[in-house]
């Protein structure tokens, strides 16, 4: 893993029919095919992006959302007590072609690890800061969602950590309005009341659905966002929040995979969809299925 990159972090530290309500906190994903949605509820607001989304306090709109005050110190604390954080790796996301522009990279993705004292549970780490590289078109590339592999058989709770925007930073950070136990990322829209149905969803290999369905796929973790460096809806936020998924581990550190994050475009405004393959974190005895 790389060490530490502390410019990056000194970057974070200014940002940083089945309707499930989480909880505040970790909120535990399914990992069977057995339920009405491998989805569950964080951030309702905001309409997916499409309108400036009501950021989570100690009263409202807090479910999935953690804070303490160390995090509030430095996002590369721990978002629970009893971890530590044992590596990060920085990385840039190339655009692929024929839509990239003059500047193929458009965004920086950072993986975080923490480990607790026991060695029996990690906590991974996503974030996400888009770029002014605009694309063949001169429009900005729009993500939706962030996909991550490695976690078949295991156990897994997301949360998310937003700290209110920065005017040095400017554009702030989006919330996390949902996540899921899968593979596919779901457009958005505001005319869908309930989250993602399992009944009658296509292969859990499908990227990405315009239609409000989506399989269980117990290897996957899907961040449901909306981050642009100039968005199309107005609305632009350029980082993301920090992404957490809890799991089962022990002393190994985990590997870098090809493929082990996917992000997506799934056609908010317009767009045709658009999954983006890039290298990531997983745990050490972790798979990346290669659909």
């Amino acid at each position: 893993m790389k060490l530490i990159d502390y410019v990056l972090v000194g970057f974070l530290c200014g940002i940083a029919s089945a309707n499930v309500n989480a909880q505040m906190g970790f909120v535990a994903l399914p990992k069977v095919g057995n339920v009405q949605s491998a989805y569950v509820l964080c951030n309702p607001t905001g309409e997916y992006g499409l309108s400036a989304a009501s950021v989570p306090n100690e009263v409202a709109n807090n479910a999935c959302a953690v804070s303490n005050p160390e995090l509030l110190a430095s996002p590369t604390n721990a978002p629970l007590d009893g971890f530590r954080l044992v590596g990060m790796l920085v990385s840039d996301v190339e655009m692929p072609k024929p839509e990239v522009g003059q500047h193929p990279d458009v965004a920086v993705l950072t993986d975080a690890i923490w480990r607790n004292k026991e060695n029996t549970e990690c906590i991974l780490g996503t974030h996400l800061q888009m770029k002014d590289s605009p694309l063949n078109n001169g429009q900005y590339w729009e993500v939706n969602d962030i996909a991550r592999a490695g976690f078949a058989g295991r156990d897994v709770a997301i949360a998310y950590y937003h700290k209110l925007p920065s005017a040095e930073i400017g554009g702030g950070a989006e919330v996390l309005f949902r996540a899921g136990r899968t593979f596919t990322s779901v457009k958005t829209s505001p005319d869908y009341k309930t989250l993602p149905a399992t009944q009658t969803a296509p292969a859990a290999s499908l990227p990405v659905n315009e239609k409000n369905t989506a399989a269980v796929s117990d290897n996957w973790v899907d961040f449901t966002t909306d981050l642009s460096f100039k968005d199309l809806d107005g609305v632009t936020r350029k980082n993301s929040s920090i992404f957490y998924i809890k799991y089962p581990c022990d002393a190994q550190d985990p590997v870098s995979k090809p493929g082990a994050v996917r992000f997506r475009t799934s056609g908010q405004n317009g767009q045709p969809p658009k999954e983006i393959a890039a290298p990531g974190l997983v745990p050490i005895d972790g798979a990346v299925e290669q659909y």
